[in-house]
Order: structure tokens, then sequence, then C-alpha cells
């Protein structure tokens, strides 16, 4: 970044800045972007508190007074460990290029250092080059491949039956999401929208051997009509232990039991699903969801 640049930027804390440059910088710096994420005042100060932001360990970026850029971040605590996520990152389109982006990522990896967060965490969308150098030259680190898909209408005869998938002798139990973190093969780095953490309310489904043992699991959260009628489901997380030989029926079980009645007609959906099981993106292929978009899981260990 240029020594002209550096002399006219102002780092601000989210919190010394009005509701109005909040929502300005949020605009200007998501405009142009994959989709419209624009906002207002009355959508925006909702979703701090939805998602966590912390406006105290958020920052923004002025040049000249000028609404640069902005990252917001959020933090939990989780069985004790603190965690903090980038909840989005913006360059206004007159200051994008100029390494506006890497210096608020900078300011903002301290920010979370500063609130005792062990773990940073973010999603970035995967042909997004730019925003994944940023959070590179920040620490950064790519862990996973993320989908969002979405199927429409009845599920029968697109994939292994439900009847099938009881044959192997497989049992669906029910468990609470927080449950779902004992089992020994569970996969703890997600993404913040899909973490167990996140999703209280939803419903934890165990697939259970002729033995009694875990061998899949899944976080989904399943919508009814007045009528009963399923309208919608959306699966958060679905994994089995791939350390066992049986592990691609097991994973099918569990997405059976995640997005089953396959009979009955409604929007199927992930969000933010992990792809690091090959066998569960073939499944989602087979049965003829069409994915929305792909993003990338990134990490970074704060202490």
């Amino acid at each position: 970044m240029g020594s002209e640049v550096q002399k006219t930027v102002e780092i601000r804390r989210l919190a010394d800045c009005t509701f109005r440059q909040a929502v300005e910088l949020w605009n200007l710096g998501f405009s142009g972007y994959y989709s419209d994420m624009s906002t207002t005042i009355e959508k925006f100060v909702p979703r701090l508190g939805r998602e966590s932001i912390r406006p105290d360990l958020s920052v923004a970026a002025f040049v000249d007074s000028e609404p640069a850029g902005f990252v917001l971040v959020a933090k939990k605590t989780v069985d004790s460990v603190d965690i903090a996520w980038n909840g989005g990152t913006g360059v206004s389109p007159n200051h994008r290029g100029k390494g506006i982006a890497k210096l608020l990522m900078r300011e903002a990896v301290d920010a979370m250092r500063e609130s005792g967060a062990a773990m940073g965490l973010l999603e970035v969308v995967q042909k997004n080059a730019g925003a994944i150098a940023a959070y590179e030259s920040s620490g950064f680190q790519i862990c996973d491949g993320l989908i969002g898909a979405k199927r429409t209408g009845p599920l029968t005869g697109a994939v292994p039956s439900e009847a099938a998938l009881s044959a192997e002798g497989y049992r669906i139990g029910q468990a609470k999401p927080h449950q779902l973190p004992k089992l020994s093969f569970f996969r703890h780095e997600t993404a913040w929208s899909a973490a167990w953490y996140n999703q209280r309310e939803a419903d934890g489904i165990v697939v259970f051997d002729k033995e009694g043992a875990v061998g899949a699991y899944a976080l989904v959260r399943k919508s009814y009509g007045d009528n009963g009628k399923l309208t919608g489901v959306t699966l958060y997380q679905c994994a089995a232990d791939r350390s066992r030989s049986d592990a691609k029926a097991l994973l099918h079980a569990a997405l059976a039991a995640a997005f089953g009645p396959f009979g009955d007609d409604c929007a199927r959906v992930t969000d933010n699903l992990s792809m690091s099981d090959p066998a569960l993106t073939e499944w989602l292929e087979a049965a003829g969801f069409q994915t929305l978009y792909t993003q990338y899981l990134m990490t970074l260990q704060l202490r």
C-alpha cells in the first residue's frame, strides 16, 4: 500500500460510527457484489444482534472522511472457548485495489486477539481472488469448501429410497444440536451460519448401526405449513465416520433422514454445507440439486 494512502486513511471502530455511516459503509462496500447485498438501518441493526456482531471489535476505514471500507467482527464463547468471526468485509469501489482490505483485515485480526478469541473464521466466495488474498495476508488459511445448493420437488426416484436404506439395518435417532460435538468424528470447523451453537433450535439427527454405535449425523431445520405438510428443509451439517467401511451408506442414511420424506413436494437447500466428503456432493448431484454458490471456509489460530 503506498505511503500516500497510508497518510489519508483513518481507522475507527464501528462503535464510534453512526448508524447511517455504518449502513453507508455496508452499501458502498458491497456495491457491485455477486448478489444484491444492499441494506437499510431498519435491516442492518437487527442483523448485528442476530449474527452476534460486536461494533466495538468491528473496524471501519475512512479516506479524507469518505467511507472507504469495513470488517464486521462477531464473537461467541463456545464450551469456554472464544471464537471470532468475520461477518462481512467490504471496500468502496473508489478505494478498491489500494490495499484498504489488507489494512482492515490486519486491524480486525488485532481486535480479535485483543478480545481474547482463540480462533477466527470466515467464509469467502471461491471466485473472489482479491478477498482471498487479503484474508491470507492477515494469516487466514483455507480449510474447507462450502456449498449452497437447492432442489425443489419430491426426491422419490432421484436417490436410494428410504426403504432401501432402512434395510441396511441402520436406525435413525434424534439429538440436541449441543450433543453432536461429543461425537468422535464431529467436524468442529464449520461455517458460522451452519455451526451448532448458532442453530440451537435445529434438529440433530444421528444414525445408529446394528450394534448401536453412531456412524453419521446431520443438523437440519424443517419448516411446515399450517396443514402440517413439509414446506422446506435446510441442511447445515452432515457427516459420517469416514474411518468406517460403510461410511458412504451411513452418510446416505443421514441425508435420507434429513431430507425425507422423499415424496414431499418442498424446497430442500443446503446452507454453507461442508464439501470435505466427495460422497456428499455426489449425492446432491445425483439427487438433482442445483449449486447456488460455493465458498471457502478460512480459519486462523489467534493464540
